[in-house]
């Protein structure tokens, strides 16, 4: 639906469909195709031109080439409450971050990429259409939020390791 509106204002928006199980790659290909999307599965090597609505990511292993594919990433599993999935991966690729309101799985790293501007939450479909539409249109505050996103991964960098330098001081006492 969110897709669907935005093709009527930018004609030339490509979505990059990426299914969490692989059992869901030829459903959600069959679902795209009844949609009336022109859909392209990656695994299929296809090119993708100017009249592709859908690039279906159908194979393992490519998120992160994916979403460096992309102006911005709705980060799904948060529209429902299944907790999200990570905004991280998005965010260290300098992409600003949608998501729906459930992130009970990353409430942490939610809370930090909300606060530095980096992350977008919305409620449905149709606040996900104007969400994206905004990026497209405000490019300065879409380039704002993939910077706020990589200092976030900045700061964090090396966290395990000083948790693990902690533990050892706390050991050799």
């Amino acid at each position: 639906a969110a897709h669907r509106q935005l093709l009527a204002s930018h004609p030339d928006a490509l979505l990059i469909l990426v299914p969490r199980h692989p059992e869901r790659f030829n459903p959600v290909f069959e679902l795209c195709r009844q949609q009336g999307f022109a859909t392209v599965r990656r695994s299929s090597a296809e090119a993708v031109t100017a009249a592709t609505s859908v690039l279906l990511g159908d194979t393992m292993g490519e998120l992160l080439f994916l979403y460096a594919l992309a102006d911005s990433a709705f980060v799904g599993g948060s529209l429902v409450p299944n907790g999200g999935h990570n905004l991280l991966e998005p965010a260290a690729l300098a992409k600003p971050v949608l998501s729906g309101p459930h992130l009970f799985n990353f409430l942490e790293i939610a809370a930090q990429l909300r606060s530095a501007g980096a992350l977008q939450e919305v409620e449905d479909a149709q606040g996900l259409a104007v969400a994206v539409q905004r990026l497209f249109e405000l490019p300065r505050d879409a380039q704002r939020m993939a910077e706020a996103g990589l200092k976030v991964m900045r700061t964090n960098q090396g966290a395990l390791q000083r948790l693990l330098d902690g533990l050892g001081r706390l050991i050799d006492r």
